[in-house]
């Protein structure tokens, strides 16, 4: 009785709506979104700052973000030489082969550029860290390789003078593991922090070099390496060793004597020292992903720069194995005297630490020799080259064959 008397007086319910469900059920996830973002917010609160929001995680990845291309920017930047003065006419080629252009004030020089000077013109070209090189009259000049390793924190650079005269003053920010080499058609001259000149009468003539500061290391292609100190000079003929040093005249202590020459260096700031510093700890992520001119491309790491390495030893095996004998000399720089020259002496060479050899000797009786050159990784790693095949050579061992 009661019960039917509810139904005829109680409050029917009234159905709901298809809005009010669709409602709900948006209220009902909302909430559990809640809760569970409740339950993120008190598992992560003992390592996540308060203060950490979004905003200031999505600042600091824009301010670090800004930091590593200006950093890949500078690091760029190490593979030119900026022309920064020309008196005449002074021509540039992009390569060996290629058609001669007026050199101009602003031209960045890369690998394979030429510059020739006419009599009486010269150029001046300077480097990011303070570096400069003048052209005298009547050279040519060679830029054969400028490399910056971001990974091994070193800069190379190496240059082939076939004729005339360079002066150059290597800044002390150049780095303690960078070197810098300077090749002619009878020696090399590897320099650091020093103030020197390089002259080269003619292709078959004797290389004189002259150092006014700083240490200079001077080898033929035969003979030992010798130690040019300051205020000294030595001279080198094709195929010969080096002679000993002897004292600077005064026309040639006067030659160093260059506004460009003494100039103060820029200093380094702190800006950029701690952008490289940045790009060298990230050094392995931006190489992967072939970020940057110190990265060869996508995927490209030190293995490869070592395998490409023992692909050129192993085509300069092919080269040489059909042989007799061998020279009693080599050209690291243009292997002119095994036969090769132009794009295949190129392409061996770019792959080597340089753009060069490091060494060349011939074994007893000249039925077979040993070659020694260095990778392109950041390392540097050693290799040989004997009549059996290139392997990992250790470090050191080429000193055994000066």
């Amino acid at each position: 009785m009661f019960e039917a008397l509810r139904n005829i007086f109680g409050k029917k319910k009234k159905p709901k709506t298809e809005e009010e469900i669709l409602a709900n059920a948006f209220a009902a996830v909302k909430k559990d979104q809640e809760r569970k973002a409740r339950v993120r917010r008190k598992k992560y609160r003992r390592w996540w700052p308060g203060w950490l929001d979004r905003r200031v995680v999505i600042g600091l990845a824009i301010v670090l973000f800004a930091i590593i291309a200006d950093g890949v920017r500078r690091e760029d930047q190490e593979f030119y030489a900026t022309v920064t003065k020309v008196y005449g006419r002074v021509y540039v080629q992009s390569s060996p082969t290629a058609r001669a252009e007026p050199l101009k004030v602003g031209t960045k020089l890369a690998d394979r550029n030429v510059v020739q000077t006419d009599s009486g013109s010269n150029a001046v070209m300077e480097f990011p860290d303070g570096s400069v090189i003048t052209v005298a009259p009547d050279s040519r000049l060679v830029v054969k390789m400028i490399e910056y390793s971001r990974g091994g924190a070193w800069r190379g650079r190496s240059f082939f003078l076939s004729v005339g005269q360079i002066w150059a003053r290597v800044s002390p920010r150049f780095g303690g593991q960078s070197e810098m080499r300077v090749y002619t058609p009878s020696s090399v001259a590897a320099v650091r922090g020093t103030t020197f000149s390089v002259y080269q009468p003619s292709a078959t003539g004797s290389t004189s070099i002259r150092c006014a500061a700083g240490m200079v290391g001077v080898v033929g292609f035969r003979g030992v390496p010798i130690a040019v100190p300051a205020n000294t000079g030595t001279s080198i003929g094709l195929g010969q060793a080096a002679r000993d040093v002897h004292r600077l005249s005064s026309s040639e202590w006067r030659s160093f004597n260059q506004m460009d020459l003494t100039k103060p260096i820029p200093p380094e700031y702190w800006l950029e020292t701690f952008e490289l510093t940045v790009t060298q700890l990230l050094d392995a992520p931006l190489t992967i992903l072939g970020i940057g001119k110190c990265s060869w491309g996508v995927g490209s790491a030190d293995f490869a720069r070592r395998a490409a390495t023992l692909e050129g030893l192993r085509y300069l095996h092919q080269h040489l194995a059909g042989d007799v004998t061998y020279p009693q000399y080599v050209n690291p720089a243009t292997l002119a005297e095994v036969g090769l020259s132009g794009e295949p002496a190129r392409r061996i060479l770019s792959v080597f630490h340089g753009d060069a050899l490091e060494l060349y000797r011939p074994l007893a009786g000249g039925r077979g020799f040993i070659i020694f050159v260095r990778s392109r990784d950041k390392g540097r790693t050693p290799y040989k080259l004997t009549s059996y095949g290139p392997q990992r050579a250790q470090e050191g061992e080429i000193n055994r064959y000066w």
